[in-house]
């Protein structure tokens, strides 16, 4: 399988460029808090004002551990369900493009290969706890409910007339299990899924099915790709994190080449908020209405979950599965500076998240590359440890969440209830390991990652 040039920037669609602009606008305005200083924002991502060292790229070939397994020996029966990230989408939306592969299907790649595999999707900016009552609802069939109480809390319907499913697997339970693969904050959801279907939800409990808990080992393997475990500073705050997703979904509008983004299909399945697409409203106006509506006024949306107050928070509740192994991929594409020890986007990152990711001298505020202070709520103060990133998470927040411990993967024995590191992915940014946007070929490493997740058993 052919490989993109080590050190070759991708082709990237016209629209991205312009997108980039604006992202640097709401990655770069001023800092918020009592010690806020207003400067104004720049319209380009400055000259890197010192050496970096060399950029470095893994051959995706290589990301099966400890080697090449020999994928026709293995048990390829238990279902591998693909959970996607923030703005991810459906395989009936998008227009052909896929969000695992972009113009690659990952999906039928992993079929061809003899793997049940199955795409998820979820709301791309809703909370994980209605994205976990969705990706339930979708593999075991029926309608989702989000818990009777958890829907009084935070203002929204208990159910949506629009999701109601067949079911991926409907055998599923703890004689047929599956493995979950997230990417970005679907490796959230998949964690948090998990603990429901063991614990449960005290407060949600009287509305039975998933809040019942009792589904101990119905996942076998937990494997999270480029996932804030530990959140990230780029949501910290409202005034970063929707311009941030609005911006990250309108480039998957635009990547679609000729066709009118006003016309692309997506849906945001918002329902339960009241937020369905009208017929004939074009995407622009659709998406706009999204983020200027009233869902950032709770924290029962992506923005928190995301930010590491929020996921601090998630983490507590979450846990660790006593009957589910875990595993994690980073993916990193920046450099260190050589005299700053910042962490500078390198050249083939994608342009949308090179604001994202830049570190910024005073008076602007910092980027990713040079994040410092603490996050709004306190939980975690960020220190050279929380520079090196994939243009929107910090590698040190894709591994297990802070003070639940880890081991790195050398071929050891895997045991449930453990995490394992399996390494980084460097050269490939947050949206590059999906094959989208940049268009990179990745199926070599989800056939890799297939194979290895049906070796844990």
């Amino acid at each position: 399988m052919s490989q993109p040039a080590p050190h070759r920037t991708p082709a990237r669609t016209p629209v991205l460029a312009a997108l980039s602009a604006a992202l640097l606008l709401a990655s770069c305005g001023a800092p918020t808090g009592p010690a806020a200083t207003t400067v104004p924002a720049t319209a380009a991502v400055p000259t890197p004002p010192e050496a970096t060292a060399p950029a470095r790229m893994t051959d995706l070939r290589d990301t099966a551990l400890p080697a090449p397994l020999n994928a026709q020996a293995l048990d390829k029966s238990t279902p591998l369900i693909l959970v996607h990230g923030l703005g991810g989408f459906g395989r009936d939306e998008a227009l052909g493009l896929r969000y695992w592969g972009g113009l690659n299907d990952v999906q039928q790649d992993l079929r061809g290969q003899g793997y049940s595999v199955f795409t998820a999707s979820m709301g791309p900016v809703s909370s994980n706890w209605d994205r976990a009552a969705e990706l339930y609802a979708q593999i075991k069939g029926g309608c989702v409910d989000y818990g009777a109480a958890h829907a009084a809390t935070h203002g929204h319907a208990r159910t949506d007339a629009a999701k109601c499913y067949p079911g991926f697997y409907p055998q599923w339970d703890a004689q047929h299990p599956v493995n979950l693969l997230g990417h970005s904050m679907g490796g959230q959801t998949a964690r948090l899924l998990v603990k429901l279907l063991d614990d449960g939800d005290a407060a949600n409990r009287a509305s039975g099915g998933l809040f019942a808990g009792g589904r101990a080992g119905w996942v076998r393997n937990v494997m999270t790709v480029s996932s804030p475990n530990n959140g990230s500073p780029a949501a910290d705050t409202l005034q970063d994190a929707v311009p941030m997703f609005k911006n990250l979904i309108l480039a998957f509008a635009g990547s679609v080449g000729a066709v009118s983004p006003e016309n692309f299909v997506y849906n945001f399945d918002l329902g339960q908020w009241g937020l369905n697409r009208a017929p004939g409203e074009s995407f622009t106006t659709y998406n706009t209405r999204v983020f200027n509506s009233g869902i950032w006024n709770s924290r029962d949306q992506a923005a928190y979950d995301l930010s590491v107050d929020g996921s601090a928070a998630l983490n507590a509740y979450t846990g660790r599965s006593r009957t589910t192994r875990y595993f994690s991929w980073e993916t990193n594409a920046t450099t260190t500076g050589l005299i700053s020890g910042w962490q500078y986007p390198t050249p083939t990152m994608n342009p949308v998240l090179q604001p994202i990711a830049y570190p910024y001298a005073w008076p602007l505020k910092p980027g990713l590359g040079n994040i410092t202070g603490r996050s709004p709520g306190g939980a975690v103060t960020y220190s050279s440890a929380w520079w090196a990133n994939d243009g929107i998470v910090p590698n040190t927040s894709m591994n297990a969440p802070t003070g639940q411990g880890s081991a790195a993967y050398t071929g050891q024995a895997t045991t449930p209830g453990n995490w394992y590191r399996l390494g980084r992915v460097s050269g490939y940014d947050h949206i590059d390991i999906t094959g989208n946007l940049s268009f990179r070929d990745v199926k070599t490493f989800y056939r890799n990652q297939a194979a290895f997740l049906a070796s844990q058993n």
